[in-house]
């Protein structure tokens, strides 16, 4: 648990994921849930690790605000897979094709988090990559998988915390593919409560956390 007393260490959340709220009540932080106006825009030339922070700050940055916001935490979570990147399907079509090339296989969960201080305009930073193998599995149990588990509202198309599991093991931060790496954010968090007047030299700090 972090000691956040003030009020203005609310954190706001510019994100809808009922997932990423679930972790930040089980990190007794809090939050407020607002909308943000940013559009992810994907380059195929861009790593994953540097499109993910780019789509959270953006998301913190043009998130809809109230007057008294300090804080704000962006978070972006990009499945990758033969280095191409996998967003949300859009049709159970896609969703079949995005499994049938995940089942069996290796590929990596990226989570960028941005906390924004409005007050000093500073950004902090980090990333988290966790590696996941998937269950061999067949076109009817993907099936099955597909008209069970709601994949329309999930990257990559399944969740490693669903009934039904997917996931043969995994190498790193099980919140992060959830969502929300929750071990880089208390460390960005603590950051944030040992300064809490941020320089205003510096702009842009960056925290990472592997495997």
């Amino acid at each position: 648990m972090l000691n956040m007393p003030r009020r203005r260490w609310i954190l706001y959340l510019a994100s809808q994921s009922a997932r990423r709220q679930e972790l930040l009540t089980d990190l007794k932080v809090s939050f407020k849930v607002v909308a943000s106006a940013y559009r992810e825009r994907w380059c195929r030339k861009t790593a994953p690790e540097v499109l993910c922070v780019r789509h959270a700050i953006g998301k913190a940055r043009n998130a809809v605000l109230p007057k008294v916001a300090r804080f704000v935490l962006g978070g972006d979570t990009i499945v990758w897979h033969y280095r191409r990147g996998l967003g949300k399907p859009r049709s159970r079509a896609e969703a079949l094709r995005m499994l049938r090339g995940l089942a069996g296989k290796k590929h990596a969960v990226y989570t960028g988090l941005a906390i924004w201080d409005r007050q000093t305009g500073s950004v902090l930073t980090g990333c988290a990559k966790t590696d996941v193998w998937m269950k061999p599995v067949g076109e009817v149990w993907l099936q099955k998988y597909v008209d069970t588990s709601h994949p329309f509202d999930k990257a990559g198309a399944y969740a490693i915390q669903g009934r039904i599991k997917i996931v043969r093991k995994i190498q790193g931060s099980y919140s992060n593919v959830v969502g929300l790496p929750k071990e880089l954010l208390q460390k960005m968090l603590k950051e944030i409560v040992q300064k809490t007047d941020v320089p205003k030299r510096r702009k842009h700090c960056t925290l990472r956390a592997g495997k």
